[in-house]
């Protein structure tokens, strides 16, 4: 990039997570300045684990400022799943610049989705209810905050060696998610309202961690399909032997 290009930010927040086996849409969201910036044209290519284009400059879409591509089922039915892809976007910004945007990737079985939603925080506080006349807040809905706990329970999996795709029991991680989410509401809550939700918001925070201390799921280590021991569940961190056992 040179001195006179524009500082584009190309917002991923996750390593691309391909399921195999489906049509599926990968894209690239280019901000500048806080606001979203439509490319003119591009191109995206894909690269398995061994630097093999699978995708190789195919032409993007452009919708709704949004540069998209979306990868035929056949292109990767017969691929190995696994880490070590990654997805790079050639677009034309309005300073008439291709600029290149790289993002990590993987082939996936199927993805981790989030296993709480709106109803679950209502459960354990009731104040969040919009329907309620007594509601501690404004937002109609919770999904921004659900997403955003997703992701960083997403990328703290990763940075400990555990890949999302790979866990059997998304149930495992109620707690934590259910303490990540509400400690972002109320952080946001203490912000934009009172400080005296901040209390609350450290509460929740602390509970986070305790939650994640004692995470404990099923998972697919070989990535077969299915759980390596149905009777023996892991932690969100490995084990390491540091001596004989």
């Amino acid at each position: 990039m040179s001195t006179t290009d524009t500082t584009y930010s190309a917002r991923f927040s996750l390593p691309d997570l391909i399921e195999r086996g489906r049509d599926e849409v990968i894209m690239c969201r280019v901000y500048h300045a806080g606001a979203l910036v439509a490319p003119s044209a591009g191109t995206v290519s894909v690269y398995d684990g061994s630097n093999t284009a699978k995708v190789d400059g195919a032409t993007v879409t452009i919708a709704s400022s949004v540069a998209k591509y979306t990868i035929p089922s056949a292109t990767l039915s017969g691929e190995s799943l696994g880490e070590g892809w990654r997805v790079e976007w050639s677009l034309t910004m309005p300073d008439s610049i291709a600029h290149n945007f790289r993002n990590s990737a993987a082939l996936v079985r199927a993805r981790l989705y989030s296993p709480i939603t709106d109803a679950d925080l209502i459960r354990v506080v009731s104040g969040l209810d919009p329907s309620s006349s007594s509601s501690i807040t404004s937002v109609s809905s919770f999904q921004d905050y659900l997403d955003e706990s997703h992701t960083q329970i997403q990328l703290r999996l990763i940075e400990q060696g555990r890949r999302p795709n790979l866990i059997m029991s998304p149930s495992a991680l109620r707690e934590v998610s259910l303490s990540l989410t509400l400690a972002l509401v109320f952080e946001d809550l203490s912000t934009r309202l009172s400080d005296t939700y901040e209390l609350r918001a450290e509460k929740y925070r602390e509970q986070y961690e305790h939650a994640w201390n004692r995470l404990r799921f099923l998972y697919d280590a070989d990535d077969n399909g299915a759980a390596d021991d149905a009777k023996r569940r892991q932690g969100g961190v490995p084990t390491v032997w540091l001596a004989g056992r």
